[in-house]
């Protein structure tokens, strides 16, 4: 009985090791294919999609750091690194992506208003409860409309314009990764309790992932 209890937290730990490798192995896959396919075209791509895809991981990050400092735990500590990688990938996209020709257009200029029209009522909302922009809560109001509002544009720009320069890998990591991140939230929850950094990253999450799968529909079914 021993034996098999202390097997289970080992295997725990290989688990969440091996999701972690595949976190990182999809974010450097995703910035490699994204950057090959839009050395062919840039159709389909929108700056706000990626400029506000990468203040989503920002914001993230900072909860997550936030986190690890309130609870530290092996997981979260993780977090921190697959978020620190995907900065580093999406930042290299959003500099390609302008390098290669991407434009302003007025999908752009849709969503930038939405996105700053939703920050700031996050921050009216949170003022109104006593509390700043520093709360986690009201990081994740950020998160959810960082990540949220771009992705449903992206679907608009898509259905417009086709896909072609996003890559079927980013649909598919996007979706793999997205999941194995609100996998790594509630492993953390329960490794080391509920707390609202945790919480805010897995609300931001959630709102990815229903977005991403809004935007993945509308790629089925224009390409």
């Amino acid at each position: 009985m021993t034996h098999a209890v202390a097997a289970t937290p080992r295997r725990a730990r290989l688990t969440a090791d091996l999701l972690f490798w595949v976190q990182i192995a999809a974010a450097l896959g995703f910035g490699i294919s994204q950057l090959l396919a839009m050395r062919t075209t840039v159709e389909g791509v929108s700056i706000t999609w990626i400029a506000l895809w990468l203040a989503f991981l920002l914001v993230n990050l900072v909860l997550a750091l936030s986190a690890l400092r309130v609870e530290p735990g092996r997981v979260i500590r993780q977090t921190v690194v697959i978020y620190v990688v995907w900065t580093v990938v999406c930042a290299a996209n959003l500099a390609y992506l302008l390098i290669a020709g991407g434009r302003w257009n007025e999908v752009d200029t849709v969503t930038a208003a939405i996105t700053g029209a939703g920050v700031l009522a996050a921050i009216v909302a949170g003022r109104a409860q006593g509390v700043g922009v520093s709360d986690p809560y009201v990081r994740a109001a950020f998160a959810v409309f960082f990540k949220g509002v771009p992705q449903l544009t992206l679907a608009w720009n898509i259905y417009r314009h086709g896909g072609e320069g996003i890559a079927v890998f980013a649909f598919v990591a996007g979706h793999v990764t997205i999941c194995l991140r609100l996998w790594q939230v509630l492993y953390s929850i329960r490794e080391a309790g509920w707390d609202r950094n945790r919480i805010g990253i897995g609300i931001g999450e959630a709102a990815n992932e229903a977005s991403w799968i809004v935007a993945t529909v509308v790629w089925l079914l224009v390409d």
